[in-house]
């Protein structure tokens, strides 16, 4: 997908995101329970909360620069043994952007982050979002809640496995790899972002195995988060993928970040730096 296009498509996503917001339909029940201002200028953070007052209570934190551009949605903490992914959220939920709209759940499964587990009392929350249907967990239907309200051009999905993908090195994993779904350009976005990992953030001193790779097309044959982005909103997401195979959790989290900023950039959101 060209860049005229992808800015076609940002400015109608745009326009459909204003009518939700006009209608009251993009925050729906999730009331806002922070306005201030943001890290640009001109920009507006919020922060509300979803499944209040119940285990799940977690927050969620819009950058809306209020110049038009993409939106973006990233998701960590799914799984509680996976800290990069939340470490990661946590840090881009601060982030300033230049344009559009960045909104960050850093911790979708509190209830697992705090005991450190792959599942919480339901199970795996990764599992509760059959494509073409309602989420099967009240906490999964909150967490689509807020991406469906929102319209997104593209949803991150932060992980880290035991393994690493397509190697016969250590324990079976789809670690360093970043799976794209079907959308258009997202195959390519993927990509590109794996070979700028790979030629800047790769220590020399690593294996080559190490390396990172674009993983299958994600096409919404089963009930995972990206898989359901994929069939219900036919938009670019992505499932990063770190291992956990002899890295440290620093390393894993500064490499989701710089995937997260390049992939960020594809969509024409960049990070900004205050002076």
């Amino acid at each position: 997908m060209s860049k005229q296009e992808r800015g076609n498509d940002a400015q109608t996503s745009q326009t459909r995101r204003s009518f939700l917001r006009r209608t009251g339909l993009a925050v729906g029940t999730m009331p806002a329970i922070l306005a201030t201002q943001g890290t640009s200028q001109a920009a507006i953070q919020t922060t509300y909360t979803i499944r209040d007052d119940t285990p799940d209570e977690t927050d969620v934190y819009i950058t809306d620069t209020q110049n038009s551009g993409s939106t973006a949605v990233v998701v960590g903490g799914i799984h509680g043994n996976e800290p990069a992914g939340y470490e990661a959220a946590e840090d881009i939920k601060t982030w300033s952007i230049d344009q559009g709209t960045l909104i960050t759940i850093p911790q979708a499964n509190p209830v697992a982050i705090q005991r450190g587990t792959y599942s919480n009392n339901n199970g795996n929350l990764n599992r509760k979002f059959p494509p073409g249907e309602e989420p099967t967990t009240p906490l999964a239907r909150a967490t689509w809640g807020v991406i469906a309200s929102y319209d997104p051009d593209v949803v991150l999905n932060l992980h880290s496995s035991k393994g690493i993908y397509n190697e016969d090195v250590g324990p079976d994993g789809t670690g360093q790899a970043i799976y794209p779904t079907t959308a258009s350009g997202a195959a390519q976005d993927a990509v590109s972002t794996k070979e700028y990992m790979n030629q800047y953030h790769l220590d020399d001193s690593l294996p080559n195995y190490y390396r990172f790779k674009r993983g299958n097309l994600i096409d919404g044959d089963r009930p995972l988060l990206i898989h359901k982005v994929d069939a219900d909103l036919n938009q670019p997401g992505f499932i990063v993928e770190t291992t956990r195979y002899g890295t440290d959790l620093q390393t894993r989290t500064a490499w989701e970040l710089n995937i997260v900023r390049h992939l960020l950039r594809r969509f024409g959101i960049h990070r900004t730096y205050e002076n």
